[in-house]
């Protein structure tokens, strides 16, 4: 069974597929997919070896949590392995993944926000940011503080910075995602941006009156 190759304990970053070495550089994705289609389980596991880290990536900036984005990589990639048959090759795989995960870690967002006493601990943690601050500017580690603030963005903004700015990926790639106009995508970046700028140089004010 597919979740054989799946659900498996994770190693550092992403999920283990026990049995599969090396990725054949000389397969692309769409002979691994006529191959997955067809019932290739291994094939498959190629496919989730060879994507699961930027997958778990882009989830992981999603929930700011490593359990859960364990948890919604594997249920993303079972959907896809799933609903494999209703992918028609209009868009890369890659990018129908991306959406498919993407979803999946709206609804786990979602979930959250159904669970008050989820809510309260997220709440709580939040006391504990001064120490955390102080802990990344000790360690001179800027991109951490900027991730921090890029965390605490309302979702539609900091998507839009994850798939741009961290994913690297084009606007086109992000309006199949997203599932909305490439105008729509870069108003939110422009909007996300400047919150982004405020929010660090009211950071740095803070710091520097507290120095």
């Amino acid at each position: 069974m597919m979740s054989e190759y799946l659900l498996q304990p994770p190693h550092s970053m992403g999920i283990s597929l026990p049995g599969i070495n090396s990725t054949p550089a000389e397969q692309d994705d769409a002979e691994l997919v006529m191959s997955s289609k067809a019932g290739n389980q291994d094939a498959f596991a190629i496919l989730v070896q060879r994507h699961q880290r930027r997958v778990f990536n882009l989830v992981y900036r999603m929930l700011q949590n490593y359990d859960e984005a364990n948890e919604v990589t594997q249920d993303a990639f079972l959907a896809a392995w799933q609903g494999l048959h209703s992918f028609r090759g209009d868009a890369r795989f890659s990018t129908w993944l991306h959406r498919i995960a993407y979803n999946c870690a709206l609804k786990q967002i979602e979930q959250r926000k159904k669970d008050a006493a989820l809510q309260v601990a997220i709440q709580a943690e939040a006391v504990d940011s001064d120490e955390r601050i102080g802990a990344e500017l000790e360690a001179h580690d800027r991109q951490a503080v900027v991730r921090e603030h890029i965390s605490t963005l309302p979702a539609k903004y900091r998507i839009v910075l994850v798939l741009r700015h961290l994913q690297e990926m084009t606007y086109e790639e992000m309006a199949e995602i997203l599932t909305m106009p490439i105008g729509t995508i870069k108003t939110h970046l422009f909007r996300a941006r400047n919150l982004l700028k405020e929010r660090l140089e009211a950071f740095d004010q803070e710091w520097k009156t507290r120095g």
